[in-house]
């Protein structure tokens, strides 16, 4: 029993090394092709009009809390100066 204990222990120490050790990285026909070839230009563009979309979308939300922000602070002023609304004076 003890010797098949410590035959286990070894297999599984030799396995968790198997799977520890690194692999050599293999990259794709597009990445390590040539530079200069249409498919890497092609793909070169295509991350800078996904950059772009990402960009339009953040600049639409970043306008829409500063148009909120704003109009926020505008009726907070109104309500502070004591100015009422046109709709509060036609029901008096």
């Amino acid at each position: 029993m003890k010797g098949s204990t410590m035959q286990s222990r070894r297999v599984g120490a030799a396995a968790a090394l198997a799977a520890a050790m690194p692999l050599p990285a293999a990259a794709c026909a597009v990445c390590y092709g040539d530079p200069g070839a249409p498919a890497s230009k092609g793909l070169a563009w295509a991350v800078v009009a996904l950059v772009l979309v990402v960009a339009v979308v953040l600049s639409g939300v970043v306008a829409f809390f500063v148009h909120a922000i704003r109009r926020e602070s505008r009726q907070a002023g109104a309500d502070q100066g004591g100015r009422t609304s046109s709709t509060t004076e036609e029901r008096s």
